[in-house]
Formats: C-alpha cells, sequence, structure tokens
C-alpha cells in the first residue's frame, strides 16, 4: 500500500499530495503542517526518548493511528507523523537548539567517544592506504601532507579525551551531525538521533559553519548565542574542544577523493590549513567572555601565528 494510503487508512487524514523528505514525507491540511518521519527497521531508545520530549512539546505533537499505535510500517521501516504548527524546512538556528536531557545520572561520555575515535581511525587507515596506492604525484604527496597532519591532530584529541575519562556528563537527545543546514524537522528524525552530551551537537555544528564558511567570527556568534541560550559546564567545553579535534571532516574528504575523481584535493589542502584558526578561536572566545580556560597546545599556537 503507497504511503499516501497508509495515512488515509490508519490515521484518517485527508491527504492530497505527499513530498518526499530525505528521511521523511511532507504535507500540509488546513494550517496544520505534517511530518511522517522515519524511525527505523524497529522502535529504539532514541525512538522512545524523543516521543517522552514531544509530551512537552507544545508546537509539535505526534499524531496517534486509529489503533492508538506510535507508527506505521512502510518498506520494512516504521515511520511516526508529527502534527506541527509552523513549517519545519527552515535551517537550525542554534538558538533554538535545545535538546532535552534523558539520562537520571551523568554518565562517562568520554570513554564511549574515545572508542568510537578508534575504531573510526581504523577503519578508514586501510582506505587512506588504498588512496595513496592508487594516486600519483603531486595529488599523492598532498594527500600524504594532509593525512599526516590529521594524524597529528587525531594524536591531540586523544590526549584531551584522555583527561576526561574519569568526568562524568548528562546525556541529552542529540542531533549527531548538527550543522547550519540542517534542517529543523531532522530534529525529529530519530535515523538522526542519538544519546549523547549536548557538546557533540555544538561541536558539529561550529565545526561546519567554519569549514562552509571560514568566518570567524561567526564562530564567534554562534559560542555567544550557546552560552546565551543553553550554556555548557566547564567540562562540556572541554569535551567539546577535545571533539574538534578529531578530524572527523578529514574522513569525510576522504571518503569523497576515493569515490569522485573530480575532487580537488588541493582545495581540500587549503581547508586543512585554515581549520587551525578555528581551534585557536574557541579558547579566545571562551576567554574574552571569562569563561572556562581551554588549555592551547604550543604547536598549534605557533602554527596560527606563523601564518
Amino acid at each position: 500500500m503507497p504511503m499516501k494510503e497508509l495515512l488515509i487508512f490508519y490515521y484518517q487524514l485527508p491527504v492530497t499530495w505527499l513530498e518526499a523528505l530525505p528521511y521523511a514525507y511532507f504535507t500540509q491540511i488546513g494550517d496544520r503542517y505534517i511530518y511522517i518521519i522515519a524511525v527505523g527497521a524497529e522502535k529504539n531508545t532514541t525512538f522512545f526518548h524523543l516521543l517522552q520530549h514531544l509530551q512537552y512539546n507544545v508546537n509539535q505533537r505526534l499524531v496517534l493511528t486509529k489503533d492508538n499505535e506510535t507508527t506505521i510500517l512502510f518498506e520494512g521501516r516504521h515511520y511516526y507523523v508529527l502534527d506541527s504548527e509552523r513549517t519545519l524546512h527552515n535551517p537550525v538556528y542554534i538558538g533554538n537548539v535545545h535538546m532535552p536531557m534523558v539520562s537520571p545520572e551523568p554518565y562517562p561520555v568520554a570513554i564511549r567517544a574515545k572508542e568510537k575515535w578508534l575504531q573510526k581511525h581504523q577503519s578508514h587507515e586501510g582506505q587512506l592506504n588504498i588512496a595513496l596506492e592508487q594516486m600519483e604525484n603531486p595529488k599523492r604527496t598532498i594527500l600524504f601532507d594532509l593525512a599526516t597532519y590529521y594524524i597529528h591532530l587525531t594524536e591531540q584529541a586523544y590526549t584531551f579525551i584522555n583527561e576526561l575519562l574519569d568526568r562524568n556528563y548528562t546525556i541529552s537527545l542529540c542531533h549527531s551531525r548538527l550543522t547550519p543546514k540542517t534542517q529543523e524537522y531532522e530534529l525529529y528524525c530519530p535515523e538522526l538521533l542519538l544519546l549523547d552530551n549536548k557538546s557533540r551537537a555544538y561541536c558539529e555544528y561550529i565545526r561546519h559553519l567554519y569549514l562552509d564558511s571560514g568566518n570567524l567570527d561567526l564562530v564567534h556568534e554562534a559560542m555567544v548565542t550557546i552560552n546565551q541560550t543553553n550554556p555548557l559546564s566547564s567540562d562540556e567545553w572541554a569535551l567539546l574542544y577535545a571533539r574538534l579535534y578529531f578530524p572527523s571532516h578529514f574522513y569525510d574528504a576522504l571518503f569523497e577523493i576515493r569515490n569522485d575523481e573530480s575532487i580537488e584535493i588541493e582545495n581540500v589542502y587549503d581547508r586543512a590549513l585554515a581549520y587551525s584558526k578555528l581551534l585557536y578561536q574557541v579558547p579566545f572566545v571562551l576567554t574574552y567572555y571569562q569563561g572556562p580556560s581551554l588549555r592551547v597546545p604550543e604547536w598549534l599556537r605557533e602554527e596560527v601565528f606563523a601564518g
């Protein structure tokens, strides 16, 4: 049965059209905006925490089926229906992101983060070696220099995260890759959410904000907004800073380079040289506003001022 017919049958909604979105469908009925959002192959813990959040949300609500079920099954995936009083097609504004705390007791987040970093680094190490073998100079030399730089960042990330292994952090419902291009409805997509400290979402937002714009003033404004609307503790800023050093964006670029020969590796290299400015900016802004003090590695300070 097509999705439109499922909505008519199970929800008794007068659906006349559907727009396919990444991870969701969209329609409008009168003055209400309806999002049919993928949960995944099964209902997981993240989904149930999201349902709890929606119970207290005055702007969006979960719509139950005529049988009082939370989801319908379509092509092997569960979907739920979100009724919103306004459109959620807009890019996320960092000041409106208030991820609800879901853990009754703090959790040692840094341990889990380090384990995932090690797994990711090991899985991509083989890809890097294959890419290097397949390339010819001068691109091979450029990629080798890039890899050397990002391995250095990874080692620094491990140094910082090791200092936080005994710290406990509150856990929030958190978008895994929050960026300035993330649309609001994605904050309600269980397949894009996970349970982590909110520093993860803000780290990704700041990282992509700078990589997309190259504008440190925008980073400054974002950090001020975070402190005004949903401030981080000193330990959370330290965790965010450690996460900024782990170069997940390099692994994204490596994947693109291996799968798309048109990628200009020289552009990736130029972005790498500018990334140190972001790493220096975050402690600078916090110190300027008398926030927590973050240790800036001496090699980073030298690299920023050398340029």
